[in-house]
């Protein structure tokens, strides 16, 4: 039996959860999602009802009494337990670096699904896809914030996608990984990084001639045996992606 546990919301999409889950997948390491609703992740987490070390929001790490929130937090620590990691010291600190820009991106690109009825969203920007309310549906407020949606594709996507393209051509000249010739836990933030910009912004993805090696690198690490057995299994949150650029 697995004991390794994420607790996220029980949603038909991939949310932030989804860059924990591809380390677990990659690395071989079974895992369970034991959260059945709403009410129970609301009543668990966010009232604080685990014990132990406080957690503020999903997603959760659980191991026996040891918890641990933060995406981007979780995916170092999985990286350091499942050897998923730079090889020297200096490289760790850089792959640190952009860990936490990815998840810069994801925070102001809201790189994650976020689900409505049967239609699910890869949402980048979330304050593009939220201009008129931070915290209300964007289903509710589509006309408002088109042009927020319109100006962050023209504008901000392309700053994060070249900054990324030249982390790529640091190693190798972008034939292969973010750092040495291995996987790490930030080659799998990135892949769900750029998965979740071409489900949000599918011409303006496919129209980015600017970014070769990022789009090279995604459909590699897609093949790998792992990640593409994961994607075709019950596990993987099997939406209906709807781009919305």
């Amino acid at each position: 039996m697995a004991d390794w546990e994420i607790l996220y919301h029980n949603i038909p999409c991939a949310g932030r959860a989804e860059f924990v889950r591809l380390i677990f997948e990659e690395a071989g390491v079974p895992y369970t999602e034991p959260m059945k609703t709403q009410e129970e992740i609301r009543d668990t987490i966010m009232n604080n009802k685990l014990g132990g070390f406080p957690v503020m929001f999903p997603p959760v790490l659980k191991r026996g009494d040891f918890h641990l929130c933060q995406t981007s937090v979780i995916c170092k620590y999985l990286g350091e337990q499942f050897r998923l990691m730079p090889k020297s010291e200096e490289e760790k600190w850089q792959a640190d670096q952009v860990n936490a820009t990815i998840h810069d991106f994801v925070a102001e690109g809201r790189l994650e699904s976020r689900g409505a009825k049967s239609i699910n969203y890869y949402f980048v920007g979330r304050l593009a896809f939220h201009g008129k309310h931070w915290v209300g549906s964007y289903h509710d407020q589509k006309e408002e914030t088109q042009p927020y949606i319109d100006w962050f594709v023209k504008e901000r996507l392309p700053k994060w996608l070249k900054h990324f393209e030249l982390v790529l051509k640091n190693n190798n000249g972008g034939n292969g990984f973010c750092f040495g010739e291995e996987v790490t836990y930030v080659d799998l933030a990135l892949l769900q990084c750029l998965r979740g910009c071409e489900a949000s912004y599918k011409k303006g993805f496919e129209s980015a001639d600017y970014c070769p090696s990022l789009k090279a690198f995604k459909a590699q690490m897609e093949a790998r045996p792992k990640l593409a057995a994961y994607y075709k299994s019950e596990r993987y949150p099997n939406t209906h992606r709807t781009p919305t650029a």
